[in-house]
């Protein structure tokens, strides 16, 4: 034990993997170059059984030469609501909070919080 990723890390793994692969792609469909893209998963669970994932923090970390913001938020978008299995496995009673952060050159990263469409 404390070796290897439990389950339900494994899971924050499949989800930061799987919007990952969609963003970079999506991006690479915008023409939009991505030097470096970075995703950070973390989750608070229940504390009763079944202790699952009561909200889940994505923060995406983009940087390349000229990334535009509405690109990003796309990307995100399409991602989260149409593409990533594992996103549609998490219920609706699971908070997703997502922010991104654009790192262009050699500007200052600039943070963003990422709020759904009303579906």
């Amino acid at each position: 034990m404390g070796q290897a990723f439990a389950p339900m890390e494994l899971f924050l793994v499949a989800l930061a993997g799987c919007t990952a692969m969609d963003v970079q792609w999506i991006m690479d469909k915008q023409r939009q170059q991505v030097d470096r893209l970075e995703i950070s998963a973390r989750g608070t669970r229940r504390e009763e059984d079944p202790t699952y994932y009561e909200s889940i923090n994505l923060e995406y970390t983009l940087a390349g030469p000229s990334i535009r913001k509405d690109a990003v938020e796309r990307a995100i978008r399409l991602s989260q609501e149409k593409y990533c299995p594992v996103r549609a496995m998490v219920n609706d009673k699971v908070k997703l909070n997502i922010t991104y952060r654009i790192a262009n050159g050699t500007d200052p990263e600039q943070e963003y919080v990422y709020t759904a469409q009303a579906r």
